[in-house]
């Protein structure tokens, strides 16, 4: 008989991801394909907390992370359905009927194409009032209210086409851990 993975409540998610090996951890899996051996994630995961390369890492930095991993993380993060891991072959990842952990670990892409946007409709604003301003034929006989008006209606819908896209949960819910 298959047992299905009770589904996480809010307290336990939060629970499972308050540590940064944790929610490194997922990040990392979510990224493979295949599944990885602990060996070269808690390399991964020690280079992140150290500030350096895999190649720079000192053993002790390498140790350190693994038994952690092996001991503490990896079961817990498998006890909640986020992942598989086998402790005789060291093969750990994401499954792929896993919880959804999107909303909570997100390296913030959705958000930051916001910027662009707002960098793309303020370049065209400034495009119609200089050209309104140089005279080019037809802005030239716009009234610089209706300008305005167009000016200003093109960031409100901006505003709030954002605002609905963060209510609907495309990263109004995130928790950003950012990428390591």
């Amino acid at each position: 008989m298959v047992e299905e993975e009770p589904e996480l409540s809010r307290d336990q998610m939060f629970d499972i991801l308050s540590s940064s090996r944790r929610r490194y951890t997922l990040y990392y899996l979510r990224q493979q394909k295949e599944p990885v051996q602990l060996t070269d994630l808690a390399e991964e995961l020690a280079a992140w907390e150290n500030d350096t390369t895999v190649e720079a890492l000192s053993s002790q930095a390498r140790k350190r992370v693994y038994v952690s991993l092996y001991q503490t993380h990896a079961p817990k993060l498998q006890e909640a359905g986020l992942i598989t891991y086998d402790a005789d072959t060291g093969e750990i990842a994401l499954r792929e009927d896993a919880p959804e952990v999107e909303p909570f670990v997100s390296d913030g892409d959705g958000e930051s194409r916001w910027y662009r946007y707002y960098a793309a409709v303020a370049l065209l604003n400034a495009l119609l009032l200089l050209g309104a301003i140089v005279g080019v034929p037809p802005l030239s006989a716009v009234s610089p209210i209706i300008i305005g008006v167009v000016v200003m209606s093109s960031f409100l819908a901006l505003s709030i086409a954002h605002a609905v896209s963060r209510r609907r949960g495309n990263n109004g819910k995130s928790f950003d851990i950012g990428e390591p």
